[in-house]
């Protein structure tokens, strides 16, 4: 079956993600950490890439979930981890990529 939705609609909706993702995210323990985003972009091969940063503020942990939220405050994405974090000095950029693509059967 051919593809119905066209390259502009694709795009469309990619852009529509990449404008609605707001903030990001993490727990360890029983806490959240509400973290900006650093970037979300539109790649060339239609990945909507989402990148944060994850940052101690403490001396350990282990970050136990991920989550996107969107500009009406609703959860867009939530993911397992299991980040062990040893060093309050320690942090890492997280990038989180979503394929948008139409699929035909």
């Amino acid at each position: 079956m051919a593809a119905m939705l066209t390259n502009s609609a694709l795009q469309g909706i990619r852009e529509y993600v990449k404008r609605r993702i707001l903030y990001a995210r993490y727990k360890i323990g029983s806490t959240y950490y509400k973290v900006p985003l650093n970037s979300v972009t539109v790649k060339s091969d239609g990945t909507v890439e989402v990148s944060f940063m994850i940052e101690l503020e403490s001396d350990s942990g282990t970050v136990t979930e991920i989550q996107l939220w969107d500009t009406e405050q609703q959860l867009w994405l939530s993911k397992s981890e299991s980040l062990a974090m040893s060093d309050v000095s320690e942090g890492f950029l997280y990038v989180v990529r979503v394929k948008i693509e139409e699929v035909t059967s």
